[in-house]
Parts: C-alpha cells; structure tokens; sequence
C-alpha cells in the first residue's frame, strides 16, 4: 500500500462489535482524511452463535467534482466471526453451495465453509469507479462462530482520487428553405418566405441570408439583393422572413438563398425557386371597307383581345378620327372568348415595352393628305379582359368632304406597384395600336336639258334656246365642254354663255368650263332663225374629263308660214 494509502487508512478503520444473542443494528461510518469517502455499515448489535446474519456496507464519495478509482477495503481483524459472502449490489453476488444455504449442515461442511470464509476474497471489497455523489453498496453474509463478542475492523486500504473535465460535443446544423409562387402577375408585388432552422445541438451565432434576385426581380427598395441579418439561432429554432419584390418585366426569375454564420464556415443553401412573372399583352384590330361611294357612312369594327398571361383591368380604348369627319354611333364593347390568334393581317405582336401597332386595313398609301389632318378622339373603358377573352364594339364615321377617312384604335393598359420606389421600373405598360383607311369615290354626273322659247315659230321670227348644265355628283368635273348644232330649217344669229362662243356655219362652241363643281349650274342660250318650213330639232352635245362619253340633248321645234 502506498504512503497515502496508509495515512488513509490510520483514518479509515471501522471497528464493529457484537454480542452473539440477539440482531438488533448498530451503525457506524467513518470518512477519509482528505473528505472524498465515506463509509458507512450496519451491524448487528446480537446474533445467535452459529447462525448466518447479513449486514451492509455504503461507500460514498462525497466530493463534487473528483472521481475516486480503484478502491479497495478489508475486513480484518476478524473475532469470532466468519464471512460468507460479500456482492455489491447490482452485481452477481458471491452465493453459497446448495448443501450451505440447507439448514441440516454435517460438521464437514461447516468445517470447510469457515475454511473459505478465511479467503481473502470475501474479506476484501473492492469498487473500480466511484463518481462525484455516486454510492456503492455491498451486501455480506456472516456467522457468528463463537458466543462472546463478535469483531470486525473495516479498512480503507487503498484509492486513487481523478480530477476530470467534460466538456458537451454539439454540432449545430443549418437548414434554409424557400418559398416563392410558381406564377406572378408583373402588376402585383411578390412574396417571398425563407425559412431557417438549426436542426443541431448547439447555437450558432449571427448569421446572414442573402438572395441574388438577378436582372428584373427588385426589392421594394430598388435593390437587387435580399439581405436578413440574424443576431444568433439557438438550437432547434427557426426564424422566418417574408420579402416583397417585384418584377420590372415578364420571364422566369430563379434564384437560391444561402445562409452563412458570421464566425464559422457553417452555412446552407435553400433549392432553387423558379417564379414565372406573366402581363397581359393587348391586340387591337379594325376592320372596315376599303372604299366608300360618295356621302356613304364608313362603319368599322374594333376588336381589343388580351392575348397574355394576366388579366388586364381598365383597359383604355382611344378611337381616333378626322375632325373634319363626324363619329355619328359607337357602341358599348361587347365580351367574347378570343378564337386562337395566329398574328396574321390586322394582329398585331406587343413588343418588349408591352406596345404594338397594326398598319393600314387595305392597301391605299398611308400618306394619304387627310391622315395628317387633326384628329378628333373617344375613350372608352373596358373594365376587365381575362386571358383570351376579347371585347368588339362598333362604330361608324361620315366622311364629309374627305376625299379618305383614316381611323385608330389605340388599346392601353397600366399598372404599377405603388410600394415600389422606383415607378418607373414597377410600372407595367401594355398597348397596342390599330388603324384602317378608307377611300372615299366621289363621282360627278353631269345634266343637259335645252328648251326653246316658242314653239311653232313663224318663218322668219327667232326662236331663243335655253341650255342648262349642272353637276349633280358629288365630285368636281373638269374641262366641261358644250357645243349645239342647228338643223337646215334654222340660221345662227348669236349665242351667249360662262365662256367665250364661236360658230362655223350652224355648229356653235362654247370655251370649255375648267371645273364644274357638285351643285353647280351654268346657263347658255343660243338664237336662231327660222328659215325652212316643218319640224325640225336642235341638238346640244356636252363632253368632260369624267364623263366617259358625250351627253346630248334635243329640242324640237316646227317651222310654218303664213
């Protein structure tokens, strides 16, 4: 044993004595001199001589924060006693043979029963471990050998007290996940929601979440990075985040999240989110005729289709015309599902800007001199057109002295995400433009009548003949020619008229007239003699640039004599 251990024990002894008659317990305990054990028995006060007791035995180790090692006691000076067996509870105990434990012993037996007592294995106790607060019981079986009293002296024989540290291994684990829509309206804002949770068994201390938006996706601030900063996250708790964004055009917008602690290499990455942003996209569309014939009306009909992804709510249609032309009817826009569009004829595509616009309905030149004139318009509201749904409505137009009648529709549609800082950039713009030209043909129809004065005329008298032209079209004539031709019966005395006149014989030409304009009407008179006897006619001829051929007229008169 060594020296300590020796020391120790001069202060580790218990001694218990008994009188062998009757069981009664006596307690006793002792402590070491550096306090980390104690020990503590119960004795009995009397036993009968040559039968078995029991008694126990408590080692504790009463320090906080030493483990104390290979313990070993001894039960000496034995008198007048012999011990059977010793266990510690909890462990296999030492038992006896089944002729011990039977109550009709031989001599024999008994005799080689207390030569095995006398081994030092049931007189030595022995613990390998006893921790901070720990306590270990042992259980031992004697006999009380002789009458007189009964001693036993309990030693501390040796121990080796251990100072040990511990310390809590954890390993925090960082899980972030994210949410974000599949589909998104570019004129509503979107929610983002991140999620991060430490799923280890240990804190983890500030942390950062970003999120690399990309090119079109913003924060309401205009920025196109997500930033939350987290003051720590204790294990086993999650922290959540909601972020408004929007989008500053259509497409799809993918990104992934990454959480990193600020101290440590510790960091996760959420999966990728795709959100695809869809706009309405209007089409405008007019049909009309081509050409119209003179005062006609010029009826159209315009049909706005959202042909996007999004519904567009109060949709602006402008319709546009010549302020010399009147808009006599417009009609309220009828709803209908659009057919398929194959952007063909009059549809037109919206660019990147979210405008479009149609050209002309027919294949007049848009130069044309009245598209440049000033331009009356009306508006009107289409309050909501679903993807694919359209809205028509008609209206009509006079042309009034316009030689054409170009009109537009213009379809618009605005929205905007108010929280956003930057308007311009959150605000979404969908038109589409569309125009038809009509040509108004205008003809001229030119009249001729002739109507003498009196009928039958004397032979020898004049008779005066009335001729009249007028344009009653609805275009200007030009190069308006007359000429009149009398018969034999008659001789030319004069004419007169808007234009100069010559004869050659009985044939009279008038100057022709430059423009005859609709409404316009001009009178010649021609003066004749009657020279013959019996019916005779009078006949006017009238050419122009726009009569295909020569009009005539003829007035008959008769000729007689007294």
């Amino acid at each position: 044993m060594t020296s300590m251990g020796r020391s120790l024990a001069m202060f580790a002894t218990v001694v218990a004595t008994a009188t062998a008659i009757q069981a009664q317990n006596n307690e006793s305990s002792m402590r070491t001199g550096d306090g980390l054990i104690a020990v503590h028995t119960s004795w009995p006060e009397e036993v009968r001589v040559g039968d078995s007791f029991s008694y126990t035995v408590d080692v504790e180790n009463v320090s906080d924060n030493v483990t104390v090692h290979a313990i070993k006691l001894a039960q000496k000076n034995l008198q007048g006693v012999s011990i059977d067996s010793v266990a510690m509870q909890g462990d296999k105990a030492d038992q006896p043979s089944g002729d011990q434990a039977s109550g009709n012993q031989s001599s024999q037996d008994k005799s080689k029963k207390q030569k095995n007592q006398r081994s030092n294995k049931n007189n030595t106790l022995s613990i390998a471990t006893l921790k901070p607060g720990e306590t270990k019981t042992f259980d031992i079986q004697a006999t009380a050998d002789k009458q007189g009293e009964l001693r036993s002296c309990l030693e501390i024989v040796d121990y080796k007290p251990a100072m040990c540290v511990t310390a809590r291994a954890v390993k925090p684990q960082l899980e972030l996940t994210k949410v974000a829509p599949k589909t998104a309206n570019r004129c509503n804002t979107i929610e983002l929601e991140y999620a991060l949770k430490n799923g280890g068994t240990g804190d983890v201390g500030p942390i950062t979440i970003t999120d690399s938006l990309g090119k079109g996706l913003a924060t309401i601030d205009g920025e196109s990075e997500l930033k939350f900063d987290i003051d720590g996250l204790k294990a086993g708790d999650t922290r959540r985040f909601v972020a408004r964004v929007y989008a500053s055009k259509t497409g799809e917008f993918s990104s992934r999240a990454t959480a990193k602690a600020d101290d440590t290499d510790l960091k996760s990455r959420s999966q990728k989110t795709t959100t695809k942003v869809v706009a309405a996209d209007l089409a405008a569309n007019v049909d009309g005729p081509n050409r119209l014939y003179g005062d006609e009306l010029a009826q159209f009909t315009a049909t706005i289709t959202n042909r996007g992804d999004a519904t567009a709510e109060d949709v602006r249609v402008k319709v546009m015309w010549p302020q010399d032309a009147n808009l006599v009817d417009l009609s309220d826009p009828e709803m209908n599902r659009a057919k398929k569009q194959n952007n063909n004829g009059n549809e037109s595509k919206s660019n990147q800007n979210g405008s479009s616009d149609t050209g002309s309905n027919n294949n007049e030149s848009s130069n044309n001199r009245d598209q440049n004139a000033q331009m009356a318009d009306r508006t009107l509201t289409i309050d909501r057109l679903e993807p694919g749904q359209s809205a028509t409505f008609d209206y009509a137009i006079r042309p009034g002295e316009l030689d054409s009648v170009m009109t537009k529709v213009v379809a618009t549609n605005v929205c905007t995400v108010d929280a956003a800082e930057d308007q311009d950039n959150a605000t979404s713009r969908a038109s589409s433009t569309a125009t038809a030209n009509t040509k108004i043909v205008r003809l001229a129809a030119l009249q001729l009548t002739v109507v003498d004065d009196e009928d039958p005329v004397k032979k020898g008298d004049e008779v005066v003949y009335t001729i009249r032209v007028w344009n009653e079209g609805d275009a200007p004539d030009q190069n308006v020619k007359l000429s009149a031709r009398l018969p034999e019966q008659l001789s030319f005395v004069q004419a007169d008229g808007p234009t100069e006149v010559k004869s050659e014989g009985n044939h009279v030409v008038f100057q022709p007239i430059e423009t005859l304009k609709p409404g316009d009407e001009v009178t010649y008179t021609v003066t004749a003699k009657g020279d013959g006897n019996g019916p005779t006619q009078m006949r006017a001829e009238l050419v122009s640039n726009e009569l295909d051929g020569r009009i005539r007229a003829e007035e008959p008169t008769r000729i007689f004599q007294r």
